[in-house]
C-alpha cells in the first residue's frame, strides 16, 4: 500500500490534479461543482487555511468513510501527477502506471470538505 498525507494551507479553496508536462485545458468554471475536470486536468474544492488548510491523502487503496463524488480518468502521457494549488505551486508530484489515469474521489462532505481521499494507481519502483 501507498499513501501521501498532506495539510496544505492553501488561499484559495480549490486544488489541481495534472500532469505537470501538459498545457492543461482547465475547467472553464472551477466554482461550478465540488469537482470539475477536463481530459488533462481535475479541480477539487478544499478547506481554505483560515479555516484549517487542505487535508489530502492520495493512496492506492479506497477511502473507508466518507462519501464519493468523483470517478473518472485523467491523461497522463508523462506518468506523473501534481497537486497544486491555484498559482500552479506544485505540492506533490506522484508517479503513476499508465498514460490515463483512473481517479477517485471522497471526502467528508463533499459541500465542506475538511478532508479529501483521492485512489489512484501509484506506480512502484
Amino acid at each position: 500500500m501507498s499513501k501521501f498525507e498532506l495539510q496544505i494551507p492553501v488561499e484559495h479553496a480549490v486544488l489541481f490534479l495534472s500532469d505537470p508536462t501538459v498545457d492543461e485545458a482547465m475547467p472553464s468554471d472551477t466554482g461550478a461543482a465540488v469537482v470539475t475536470a477536463t481530459d488533462d486536468c481535475i479541480c477539487f474544492w478544499v478547506q481554505p487555511y483560515d479555516e484549517g488548510g487542505a487535508q489530502l491523502t492520495i493512496s492506492d487503496q479506497p477511502c473507508k468513510d466518507g462519501e464519493g463524488y468523483f470517478s473518472g480518468t485523467i491523461n497522463t502521457p508523462s506518468k506523473i501527477l501534481t497537486v497544486s494549488d491555484s498559482r500552479r505551486f506544485p505540492y506533490l508530484n506522484v508517479p503513476v502506471e499508465d498514460v490515463k489515469t483512473p481517479i477517485e474521489m471522497w471526502a467528508f462532505d463533499a459541500e465542506n470538505p475538511r478532508w479529501t481521499w483521492i485512489r489512484l494507481p501509484i506506480a512502484s519502483f
